[in-house]
């Protein structure tokens, strides 16, 4: 299990809302009208620049500079005093998905201590996401340093946080493994004739140590193995999916041995 790193970078993207009329927040929904939503990315390493579709990207340590910050904005364009919306997205291991017949506000630091640890909660706060199609919700948590961080930056925006596994269930395939990489994290579910089976964030260092974890659900699940077993939501690092290749890992490339 990942301990949170009190200093994480940060990736951003604009999008545009004429492509987004609702924004789901799990426990809350936006509807604006404005042009852009800033997208933020929260994770312990570096995220690359991508200015694809005519985004706009870019990277900064949250441990800058107050004029460091003010002129990395400023080169961008965005104006942190007034921006509207902001829309974060964190992954880790620090999440629950529990039934919503069970979910209380009373009982839920209960769940996530007897889950998590005992002391999971200090310095961080609960956010959640229905998953209406397990009539569940997702748990996950966010350091309050972070929160205090963004909310310092950007004083008029309304944010809104999400774990990649809520998108991932939902868009997951009926049957086998639906997966979505970032950086060095794998979120992960299994499903069993459109039955949720596994749901997991899998933190990993190297090609192998991923290879033998599917492998490792494939066995345990007794999946057959072939090319529409795996579903990938996310693009690969070349590098990372030739090595997946080789521990017979079926990846988007159509090289695959025999």
């Amino acid at each position: 299990m990942n301990i949170f790193i009190p200093i994480p970078y940060f990736f951003c993207n604009f999008t545009s809302i004429s492509q987004l009329k609702t924004l789901e927040t799990g426990n809350n929904s936006l509807s604006t009208d404005i042009s852009e939503v800033l997208h933020v990315y929260l994770h312990e390493d570096a995220f690359e620049y991508d200015y694809a579709s005519g985004s706009i990207a870019g990277q900064i340590e949250w441990n800058k500079s107050h004029k460091i910050h003010r002129g990395f904005w400023d080169k961008k364009g965005i104006n942190t005093s007034t921006l509207s919306h902001l829309e974060v997205h964190i992954c880790h291991q620090h999440f629950l998905l529990i039934p919503q017949k069970y979910d209380h506000p009373l009982y839920r630091i209960g769940f996530l201590e007897k889950a998590l640890g005992e002391d999971i909660l200090q310095g961080k706060e609960i956010h959640a996401a229905e998953i209406p199609s397990e009539l569940a919700n997702l748990l996950f948590l966010v350091p309050s340093e972070w929160k205090d961080a963004l909310s310092f930056w950007f004083p008029l925006a309304k944010i809104a946080y999400h774990h990649p596994l809520e998108e991932l269930i939902k868009r997951s395939q009926d049957n086998g493994l639906s997966i979505s990489i970032f950086k060095n994290q794998a979120c992960i579910v299994l499903r069993k004739n459109r039955q949720l089976t596994l749901a997991n964030v899998f933190s990993f260092k190297s090609a192998t140590e991923l290879a033998f974890y599917i492998h490792s659900i494939r066995d345990s699940f007794f999946i057959k193995w072939t090319s529409d077993s795996v579903f990938w939501l996310s693009q690969l690092d070349p590098e990372l999916e030739e090595e997946l290749i080789s521990y017979k890992i079926f990846t988007p490339s159509p090289s695959h041995e025999t």
